[in-house]
């Protein structure tokens, strides 16, 4: 039985990762986090800058997450870092359809 920390499958090599770092989050990518909130994911910044590229698992690895391309998704290493296990935010300053229209 896998452990909760790797999930069902296993750690991809450091090769396989950076590969799937250039298909998930090619330069000019949109962190699916923040929305382009904090702007472009920006490559050729020290390592683990937080506006740096970094892949997001939709479904969190601790969750039972994969490493598979569906599952992952482009986001600056801080947003992501700061997500760590949680629910992905809702987008920001968008309501809910709860809330009605607030007209004048």
């Amino acid at each position: 039985m896998p452990s909760r920390a790797n999930g069902p499958d296993k750690e991809p090599s450091a090769t396989e990762r950076a590969r799937l770092l250039k298909i998930v989050c090619p330069p000019g990518s949109v962190c699916h986090l923040c929305r382009g909130a904090r702007g472009p994911i920006i490559w050729g910044l020290r390592r683990w800058h937080s506006l740096g590229p970094s892949m997001d698992h939709v479904v969190p690895r601790s969750q039972g997450g994969t490493w598979d391309l569906w599952n992952l998704r482009p986001a600056h290493y801080g947003c992501n870092s700061g997500r760590r296990d949680r629910d992905i935010p809702a987008v920001p300053g968008v309501r809910s359809r709860r809330w009605g229209h607030r007209g004048g």
